[in-house]
């Protein structure tokens, strides 16, 4: 029988990598509980039984308010006889549990800075509270924080959020130190992960115009990319564009509108034009003005006939309508400043965070040896 954390976490990651659905590995969360729940009828301030329960009652997607009240009560409860490394490993969980998608929300931030209060050695309670201080816009903090969470463990993911962090700040020199090192070194990264890896490395040495050989970089990463929807259509492209590699970027560009059922993203047309325009494309330049606007017109032929807005009200349509022709009357714009200054759109990329879990009590992103 299973009786340890460790044997738990092994049984519900096995579970999980046997079974595809989460319908079908659901029992080993299940399974748990009622084990959890038992041991503590036993011993009600068993700290790892009941940060294990909170974790579980996440996973069976429990109402958050029953996981809060479940670790609230605890610790209310219990306050005298915890720890304080006790009391820190409650609140790193649950300022996850706050604000799991990380969005920087206050009761989540205050939450944490009680773990790092209680234990300042905590270093997952530090990630979390870079995570949560880049969802709420503190880049400054969230950099010190990813730093302190780097000082505390060799971990190259809290070393990844933090060069991310740091070309934030555009601190691209000390960011390159970073990357250079997680590039080279073999770490234990899946393929997507270190894709992420990959963009923010050539990203980083865009800001620092370092060219050299930055086409086939790129091209490399594309290609292992092209089957990868979320990556592959998140603006890969555009780094050439960064890289002034015009003629690569129209390239692309052209292939899409010659698949007929394709088109270039409206938030990309500007960078599109303005590639075209370096290039001394005129004639093209115009042509896919002069789509684009038809494209545009399609759209509110489509919101007034066609066959799936049928249910939308007179109310809908027309404001429907006004917002298509607000998008034309800015492409318009945006074309005409491209065509008639030295006007050059830009291009904001945002970092591709890997979100490690750091909840400290988590079966199923438990490290096993």
């Amino acid at each position: 029988m299973k009786q340890t954390q460790k044997e738990w976490a092994r049984y519900i990651q096995d579970e999980i990598k046997k079974n595809d659905s989460y319908d079908n590995y659901r029992h080993a969360f299940v399974e748990y509980k009622d084990y959890l729940e038992e041991c503590l009828l036993e011993n009600p301030q068993d700290v790892e039984k009941v940060c294990q329960l909170a974790a579980v009652y996440n996973e069976l997607n429990y109402q958050w308010d029953d996981i809060y009240k479940l670790l609230n009560e605890f610790i209310k409860k219990y306050e005298n006889e915890l720890t304080d490394e006790e009391k820190s490993r409650i609140y790193t969980n649950l300022g996850y549990y706050y604000d799991d998608q990380r969005y920087g929300s206050k009761r989540a931030i205050r939450t944490l800075r009680k773990a790092v209060a209680f234990n300042p050695n905590n270093s997952k309670a530090y990630y979390g509270l870079g995570a949560d201080y880049y969802g709420a816009g503190k880049y400054d903090k969230s950099e010190e924080m990813y730093k302190r969470a780097c000082e505390l463990e060799n971990n190259p993911i809290y070393k990844f959020e933090y060069a991310n962090l740091l070309m934030v700040n555009e601190k691209y020199e000390e960011a390159k130190i970073i990357l250079e090192e997680l590039i080279k070194k073999d770490f234990e990264f899946g393929k997507e992960d270190f894709a992420k890896i990959k963009y923010s490395y050539i990203v980083n040495r865009i800001r620092l115009k370092e060219f050299e050989n930055i086409e086939s970089e790129i091209d490399e990463l594309m290609l292992e990319n092209i089957d990868n929807d979320y990556f592959f259509c998140s603006g890969l492209e555009s780094l050439y564009y960064l890289s002034e590699n015009y003629k690569k970027l129209v390239e692309i560009y052209l292939k899409i509108e010659a698949q007929g059922d394709c088109r270039v993203p409206d938030e990309e047309l500007s960078i599109y034009f303005y590639s075209l325009k370096q290039l001394n494309k005129m004639d093209k330049l115009e042509k896919f003005f002069k789509r684009a606007l038809k494209f545009k017109n399609e759209e509110i032929e489509d919101v007034k006939n066609g066959e799936f807005k049928k249910e939308w009200t007179k109310a809908e349509k027309k404001e429907e309508i006004k917002e298509i022709r607000r998008q034309a009357k800015r492409l318009k714009a945006e074309y005409e400043k491209i065509l008639k200054t030295d006007y050059k759109p830009e291009v904001k990329i945002y970092p591709k965070f890997l979100y490690d879990c750091f909840l400290i009590d988590c079966p199923r992103h438990q490290k096993l040896d």
